[in-house]
């Protein structure tokens, strides 16, 4: 009986412990739509084509109230679009254009400007990001 009941024990442990794995991810696998792992930060850039740490690749914003808070913008290959990844919701695609300033990507009521003195990102004509160019030795 004892045999019995130890063998019954065993026999339930690994075929639960069998079901408890298929249940759990493995680390890293944790790949997006478009196979980017997000657990390591990357993301899928649509005017890349491909998965990037917005950080690492793109143009960094520091916003002008929240010390802590930042934007990152990545430049298409050609320059004429720019997808803009920040906290205030998904990413925004801006299409660029002219004016006697420079050039700016916009959509809607989302500005970035390229202009002298760094970079500049609007929301509804306010100013919330910037990058300064670093100072000219």
């Amino acid at each position: 009986m004892k045999k019995r009941s130890l063998l019954l024990f065993c026999l339930c442990f690994c075929v639960g412990a069998a079901c408890s794995l298929q249940h759990k991810k493995a680390v890293g696998a944790d790949a997006d739509a478009y196979g980017c792992k997000v657990s390591a930060g990357y993301i899928y850039s649509s005017v890349r084509g491909q998965c990037l740490r917005p950080w690492e690749e793109g143009i960094a914003l520091s916003s002008v109230k929240l010390m802590s808070s930042r934007a990152y913008v990545i430049l298409s290959a050609d320059g004429t679009a720019a997808e803009l990844f920040w906290a205030f919701g998904p990413s925004v695609l801006l299409k660029r254009a002219f004016n006697e300033q420079g050039p700016y990507w916009q959509k809607d009521q989302v500005r970035l400007e390229r202009l002298p003195e760094g970079w500049r990102l609007y929301e509804e004509g306010r100013l919330l990001f910037r990058a300064d160019n670093p100072p000219q030795e």
